[in-house]
């Protein structure tokens, strides 16, 4: 038997093209507009700029634009709340960029700076404080040492 006819002819399947985020985007706002006017007749939802938002694809703002656009009216209220939504959102990414400069910032550095043990007389490491501000810890006799007697290596 020849071993090419035992192979089954094998091929590699083709990649379907994804339809998401990506592929509404890309309407012009002309097209989206027209497709939004059909939407919006068969519409029977409770919140009308969410669900624009998750169709279309568009931030709040441009939502909030182009619903008045097409005729709908809203509150000065619900205008106010998507503008601090829009601001809250802003705010967020300016947390997480510093945030995120802050630890590439540290490990350029090495890590987190070394925490300082605190000593005194009596106490080898001072754990923390009681409300009434006495320490509390391990002391030096229970570590085997002398105040102040350097750890020996080993």
């Amino acid at each position: 038997m020849d071993s090419e006819q035992e192979r089954p002819n094998i091929r590699p399947k083709k990649k379907k093209k994804k339809k998401g985020k990506a592929a509404k985007r890309s309407l012009p706002q002309s097209v989206r507009l027209e497709q939004a006017k059909k939407w919006l007749e068969t519409y029977s939802g409770e919140n009308v700029l969410k669900d624009y938002r998750k169709k279309f694809a568009t931030d709040r703002m441009q939502t909030l634009q182009e619903l008045q656009l097409l005729g709908l009216t809203f509150t000065e209220e619900q205008i106010a709340k998507e503008k601090r939504a829009v601001e809250a959102r802003r705010q967020q990414e300016l947390a997480k960029k510093r945030k995120r400069k802050l630890r590439r910032q540290e490990k350029k550095q090495g890590g987190p700076h070394p925490v300082q043990i605190e000593q005194d007389d009596r106490f080898f490491f001072i754990a923390g404080y009681t409300s009434g501000g006495a320490p509390y810890g391990v002391t030096w006799e229970e570590m085997g040492l002398k105040p102040w007697e350097p750890l020996e290596d080993g």
